[in-house]
């Protein structure tokens, strides 16, 4: 998690457990048993009972005593063919994200049965591991399991009507397509395109206060990356122009043409501005099916094109960047910011993949960092000022590792920032709310119901983490500070378990100081909830921190009305989060907005209703299930399956819930 030290370092962490404790044995569950994420797409999860000894600590016991990849701890490129041949029991391996495991030792100590994990034996099983439980941290459980990189074979499309030409050269590790050599730009080189090896199994932290791209997870460039200067080339008409550039993808002799210059619209102010633009299409098809390309590569994210391009415009005070997307509606939340010295990514959100702009700016730039985006939403500006008001940028400036990519979400490497906890307020007697100041050069709006995770260390764990939903300040809209609408600012509420992992170390957190918190987790798909006129919210405990950002968003629309129903189970009134806020909400927005409160072990002077979550407590005022109708589960897993088997019972199918 780095030195301790309040900062703005951004790292990253694999080698992390989370924070619940599994039966009473004081060790980490995966993930937590008071996690939301137990009931993930409203689908329930099977356990089986283990043999005793086979717990997550004696897992934790062997795996952290021993080697148990069985090829004595050097790692393996395995092709797709060796890997087939280990999907037996007593010699079962699997593929997740690009790396391969030997899960036979695991297998007695899998939550869910030897049966279960033998169904990825032999294969890739990222897709049923994502399915199932996308947020188990399997780096941390499986390090001393790790056989090596599953090698990749990229096998180009048919291109009918064209000769057969050699294959390209091989490269391991980052490939960038350089640069026709003719064309010549006004910016710094690209990064070098040399091999990247990464033989340890630690991530790549960055020391000295740069943004922290793993090299665990380098990226196969497709795609152009003209440091901000897209170039339109046209592709090869001719077989003989595709053989003469079969060592560098990109043809030759390009024509580069001059691309609009920026909307007048944009730029308000009446100083000099100057740019550079040019547009870049990348070249046409493939080769025969034959060609393949066989890449040995370090865990490769999925790459796609498409019509995403950069482009840059100064006047004597300010630097705009412009992200042109042809994608409608992007706002804020689909923007997370970072700069640190002269270095600068951005990060913009488009659904499941991720498009980046970073750069060593040409200058410095001050921590002020305003974002806009056009009356469509397709077009994003982000305005930097000069710290040397009046002194002319010959370029935008140098491209790093991510310039220009777009990548899949589920690949990207969940970074951390250091931030500085601004304040606490005890919310119930084992629930704090913090607030969170990110780094001065960051910027992140997340999403409702969206979390991100928090990271500490841990005596006797090493580095946990533990995901959180930020919660709005406050649930009165007149409330909310200007450092959430500025993106600077996040609120966190952490019930304390005395005896947790990670939330005694949150729990002793003051005023001051570090607390390293990630990206906000992109994967996360929840329901269209616009879409539907009635929604209800069946949460326990913490599990009630979605709501409050859900709910207000809800209710803030004027576009479409929606009837709100909150279930909220606790098991004493001094459990209950928020409950003044909650009847001034409810008080408000009268005519939309019903919360239940009910208490399993409740004192002589209550007068609500009891009980735990059974079909008789909520049937009376949960809505009709219908195709506009959505209920949201949160809870303790033990809740959600009992909330679940409720809905179904009353005719709810599985596209009408949801489980956190």
């Amino acid at each position: 998690m780095g030195c301790g030290r309040v900062g703005c370092a951004i790292t990253t962490v694999t080698n992390t457990t989370n924070d619940e404790m599994s039966g009473n044995l004081g060790v980490p569950a995966f993930p937590a048993l008071a996690s939301p994420q137990r009931a993930g797409g409203g689908k329930s999860r099977n356990k089986v009972a283990l043999k005793p000894g086979r717990s997550l600590m004696d897992w934790i016991r062997l795996s952290k005593s021993k080697d148990l990849s069985g090829t004595g701890g050097r790692l393996q490129n395995v092709t797709p063919e060796e890997l087939a041949k280990h999907d037996k029991e007593g010699d079962v391996w699997t593929a997740i994200r690009g790396k391969v495991y030997n899960v036979t030792a695991y297998a007695e100590y899998h939550p869910g049965g030897a049966d279960e994990l033998m169904r990825a034996a032999g294969k890739d099983g990222t897709d049923l591991f994502n399915e199932v439980h996308r947020w188990v941290n399997y780096e941390s459980m499986l390090e001393s399991c790790l056989v090596g990189r599953l090698r990749t074979t990229l096998q180009a499309a048919t291109n009918a009507g064209t000769p057969k030409r050699k294959p390209p050269k091989v490269q391991t590790g980052f490939l960038k397509p350089p640069l026709p050599s003719t064309l010549k730009l006004p910016q710094a080189p690209l990064p070098s395109t040399s091999s990247v090896e990464n033989t340890g199994r630690k991530p790549s932290t960055s020391s000295e206060g740069k943004l922290g791209n793993s090299s665990e997870r380098p990226v196969t460039m497709i795609q152009d990356n003209t440091g901000g200067i897209p170039v339109t080339i046209a592709a090869p008409e001719t077989a003989q122009d595709e053989c003469d550039t079969v060592d560098n993808p990109w043809p030759i002799n390009p024509k580069p043409s001059k691309a609009p210059f920026p909307d007048a619209a944009s730029v308000q102010e009446k100083d000099s501005i100057s740019h550079e633009s040019v547009t870049v299409s990348p070249p046409e098809a493939a080769p025969n099916e034959e060609d393949a390309m066989d890449i040995s590569v370090n865990a490769v994210p999925t790459v796609t094109r498409e019509a995403l391009r950069y482009d840059w415009f100064q006047s004597d005070k300010h630097v705009t960047i412009v992200v042109y997307t042809k994608r409608k509606g992007l706002t804020r939340e689909n923007v997370i910011l970072d700069k640190i010295g002269r270095e600068f990514q951005l990060c913009l959100i488009l659904g499941e993949q991720q498009y980046s702009v970073h750069v060593e700016l040409e200058g410095e730039v001050t921590d002020k960092i305003n974002v806009s985006f056009g009356a469509s939403g397709s077009k994003l500006d982000v305005k930097l000022t000069k710290v040397d008001a009046g002194r002319k940028w010959a370029g935008l400036g140098s491209p790093l590792d991510m310039d220009g990519r777009l990548v899949s979400a589920g690949d990207c490497v969940r970074k951390y920032r250091a931030c500085l906890v601004e304040s606490r307020t005890e919310v119930t007697h084992d629930t704090v709310l913090f607030c969170v100041r990110l780094p001065p050069g960051s910027r992140m709006w997340v999403p409702a119901g969206h979390h991100v995770y928090v990271c500490g260390e841990v005596s006797g764990f090493g580095q946990v983490e533990r995901p959180y939903t930020p919660v709005p300040s406050s649930l009165s809209p007149a409330q909310v500070g200007p450092g959430e609408e500025q993106g600077v600012v996040l609120y966190l509420m952490i019930k304390v378990y005395t005896q947790g992992a990670l939330t005694p170390v949150l729990g002793a957190l003051q005023p001051g100081d570090r607390l390293d918190v990630s990206d906000y987790d992109t994967t996360l798909a929840l329901p269209p909830l616009v879409n539907f006129t009635s929604i209800a919210f069946l949460v326990a405990g913490t599990g009630f921190t979605p709501v409050p950002g859900l709910v207000t968003w809800l209710l803030s629309r004027d576009d479409r009305k929606v009837d709100i129903t909150v279930f909220f189970f606790n098991k004493q009134e001094r459990d209950v989060l928020w409950r003044e806020q909650l009847e001034e909400l409810e008080q408000r927005h009268a005519e939309r907005l019903k919360v239940i409160h009910v208490l399993s072990d409740p004192g002589r002077e209550w007068t609500g209703r009891t009980g735990r979550i059974r079909r008789e407590v909520v049937e009376n005022d949960l809505p009709a299930p219908g195709p506009v109708t959505m209920a949201m589960v949160c809870g303790p897993i033990q809740f959600n399956q009992a909330a679940v088997k409720v809905l179904q019972e009353m005719g709810y199918q599985d596209s009408m819930y949801y489980g956190f």
